[in-house]
């Protein structure tokens, strides 16, 4: 028997899957996940547990095909699930590190801005969730984000959640605020581009707006990456990482640049010995 009919008017329809994603995702269409428990369970002749669990791996497919998030394989606690947009919050929380408690924010300097100051952005690789960015000795390493059509659908109702239920961490409001701080410019998506951080399917006009409108009109007091933002802006101020980063820029950026520059120490040195020669031989 087939499960899909030749003139079935979900089916056949071009793109449905993607408007049934963005469908889904939306704080106010989100159903009890108890009323989806006892929903699977009419269809599927399984134990209960068994079945809450071939449930999230469901939604984790569904997730990663449509919306392009590949969610970790730790699963909370089924009791604490209040429906899908907060199982798919609570994945890519409960990968990461506790870390710190929120506290108020110091802003980030730009990608283009941190880059002169001689930190390195990397792409972090392996991590389970994009949320999972860290900061080691200069080097500022980031999870890739994939940006799609409904990408920014996902992170509003995502962050419209976190600000509207009681207790809820702000966790993805501040991921937000920090990739925020980190693009101002097309220069800055750029970067975060070339380095496969942002894997970027809009024009990088259209991706600052996009960062920056995020968490628009939200009132944030506590937020988390703080003890991050701090040891990112205490590297930027030290003078040795931005002079070395200037050097490298300026003179030994390309090959030509290196052989000029040491075509230059060259001569300045056999003109000094050359001085010193003349000078010693009076």
């Amino acid at each position: 028997m087939e499960l899909i009919g030749d003139n079935d008017p979900i089916f056949s329809m071009a793109r449905m899957r993607q408007f049934l994603a963005h469908d889904l995702i939306l704080l106010e269409n989100q159903v009890p996940w108890i009323v989806l428990e006892r929903l699977f369970n009419l269809i599927v002749d399984l134990t209960d547990n068994n079945a809450n669990a071939v449930l999230i791996e469901l939604v984790k497919v569904f997730v990663d095909m449509n919306l392009g998030i590949e969610l970790p394989s730790v699963h909370p606690p089924i009791q604490e699930i209040k429906h899908i947009l907060d199982l798919i919050r609570k994945l890519l929380v409960s990968s990461i590190e506790a870390g710190e408690d929120p506290t108020e924010w110091t802003p980030l300097p730009s990608a283009t801005s941190l880059v002169e100051a001689g930190v390195k952005i990397i792409r972090k690789g392996e991590s389970k969730s994009f949320l999972d960015i860290k900061f080691d000795n200069g080097v500022l390493e980031i999870p890739q984000l994939k940006i799609e059509e409904t990408t920014e659908s996902f992170f509003r109702n995502i962050i419209s959640f976190e600000q509207c239920y009681p207790n809820c961490k702000p966790r993805f409001t501040s991921y937000a605020i920090l990739l925020d701080n980190l693009i101002n410019t097309v220069k800055d998506v750029d970067i975060l581009c070339e380095n496969k951080i942002i894997k970027n399917w809009l024009n990088p006009e259209d991706a600052v707006p996009f960062f920056n409108k995020l968490y628009y009109n939200i009132g944030v007091i506590e937020i988390y990456y703080q003890s991050l933002c701090k040891e990112v802006n205490e590297y930027y101020n030290r003078r040795w990482p931005r002079w070395r980063a200037m050097l490298v820029r300026n003179y030994f950026n390309t090959p030509w640049a290196i052989l000029s520059t040491a075509a230059a120490i060259i001569l300045l040195i056999l003109s000094f010995v050359q001085t010193w020669y003349t000078i010693y031989r009076k």
